[in-house]
């Protein structure tokens, strides 16, 4: 099975903890695709062998589109990126994802990547309380991960991941629980948790270094991860990664 990831940096405003390359710069997002469009064309040979007896071995079976925030991306934009696929590599796409904030998702997006045969999204939220999304520098609002995971389902878009994130400084057991009890609310397909790191680089790190905020207790987050895991078990969720 082959795969095929685009990477497209371009962001809003970047969060605190994000240790990624991305940009702000969103006057580059034309001149960006423009470019991944032709290393496209350059390397549509890239996954064929002259050698090789499996007729099946070049062929892309999924595309993951992350960032970044892709879904900065223009209908425009979206389009020229899907149409270089389908034009330079033999395609069989069981799945299509890509990479969304919560307050991008609007019917007009959500339509689009319909119609582009998306059938997948992740979607970052995060956490539930709007105090710790301010402190991530997070664009969105609790609410608008409800409001765009009913938007994706109205276009028929059933496949959804949501990212958590749990050790916030001075986060409880209890308000933790909070948050994977509306996870699981939610009924979507894929869940992706994972403790908040501080990268080097980044603005959360240098708030560490200064004394400025004190990372969680370790026995805490090693509840929080067992209390994650005990529940999603409880509610049906395979743990597969």
């Amino acid at each position: 099975m082959a795969g095929l990831y685009i990477h497209i940096p371009f962001c809003a405003k970047r969060c605190s903890y994000c240790g990624f390359y991305s940009t702000t710069r969103l006057n580059m997002q034309d001149k960006y695709v423009d470019s991944i469009c032709k290393e496209m064309l350059l390397r549509r040979n890239y996954l064929s062998s002259p050698s090789q007896d499996d007729n099946t071995s070049g062929i892309i079976n999924t595309v993951y589109i992350g960032g970044g925030t892709p879904s900065q991306l223009t209908r425009f934009n979206l389009d020229k990126i899907f149409n270089s696929i389908a034009k330079n590599f033999s395609c069989s796409l069981e799945e299509v994802t890509i990479e969304v904030n919560p307050d991008d998702v609007t019917p007009e997006l959500a339509s689009a990547l319909s119609e582009l045969s998306v059938n997948r999204v992740s979607m970052g939220a995060q956490t539930f309380d709007d105090n710790r999304l301010k402190f991530l520098n997070r664009r969105h609002k609790s609410y608008q991960v409800d409001n765009a995971i009913d938007v994706l389902h109205n276009q028929g878009i059933e496949n959804i991941s949501i990212d958590l994130m749990f050790g916030f400084p001075d986060q409880t057991l209890d308000s933790w629980l909070e948050d994977i009890r509306h996870a699981i609310m939610l009924d979507v397909q894929h869940i992706s948790a994972y403790s908040l790191m501080y990268e080097d680089g980044t603005p959360l790190y240098k708030m560490l270094k200064e004394g400025k905020i004190h990372e969680i207790d370790e026995n805490l987050s090693l509840s929080m991860y067992n209390k994650l895991s005990d529940m999603m078990d409880d509610a049906g969720y395979e743990h597969y990664e």
